[in-house]
């Protein structure tokens, strides 16, 4: 059993569900590599779009499985920037890869950092993983020299694939809209929960499972448990 076996079937539901419909897209990334690489401070005069506004939906995590992808591959529900019609739409980046995780805790920071280096030239992010928001501003000589999602995926592909315990890495782009963020309210929540949950045990070194509030989590998860007794072995 891995640590995120639940949600990632959840996520894995959804985008079946979703290749059956108009909007779905298997982007060709390797096409999209060489945009430059580079952090933008983007204003809010100079936002020819924004993705993943609080208020119309936002979503972002990062989960992994130690079942082997046998490509890489990215993603796309909805439109891509150039088709998207408002100047602010509802975003999700889902991040999942395969690989072999023997230290959970470290492996998740290594990913998340793996994640943040991924930057493109006209492309500012604000992340807060707290919330699981991500929230994206494009600039408009980006949209106009032809950035797409697929760079971006790409970007990230690249990054992850750069990390020594990674086999493999799906993306999934979500573009069309709020009611299909809220379908992956469900395995986004319990990534949330189990994520917390790793972190609270291995930073605070605390094992008394009747007083923790992740206690329910530990019960369903049982590579938590595996985490919980390794680190409480060590302690001793």
């Amino acid at each position: 059993m891995g640590l995120f076996d639940a949600p990632a079937r959840g996520i894995q539901d959804f985008v079946a569900k979703k290749r059956a419909e108009d909007g779905y897209r298997e982007l060709a990334f390797d096409e999209f590599s060489g945009w430059p690489a580079q952090a933008d401070l983007i204003l809010e005069d100079d936002t020819a779009l924004e993705l993943g506004n609080p208020g119309l939906g936002s979503l972002t995590l990062l989960a992994w499985t130690e079942e082997d992808y046998e490509t890489d591959s990215v993603i796309l529900i909805g439109p891509d920037l150039p088709r998207i019609k408002n100047k602010s739409a509802a975003f999700a980046q889902i991040v999942m890869v395969s690989g072999k995780f023997d230290d959970q805790y470290e492996c998740f920071r290594e990913l998340k950092d793996a994640v943040y280096d991924a930057k493109l030239k006209g492309m500012m992010f604000r992340v807060m993983p707290s919330r699981q928001t991500i929230w994206i501003r494009i600039n408009q000589q980006a949209l106009d020299s032809g950035l797409s999602l697929g760079h971006l995926g790409s970007a990230l592909v690249e990054s992850l694939s750069a990390v020594e315990f990674v086999t493999g890495v799906k993306i999934i782009f979500v573009t069309s809209g709020k009611k299909d963020l809220a379908e992956l309210a469900q395995p986004a929540g319990a990534v949330e929960r189990i994520v917390a949950a790793m972190m609270k045990m291995t930073r605070e070194m605390n094992y008394d499972c009747d007083a923790c509030e992740f206690n329910d989590v530990c019960d369903e998860v049982a590579e938590l448990k595996k985490i919980r007794n390794k680190l409480k072995e060590a302690k001793i």
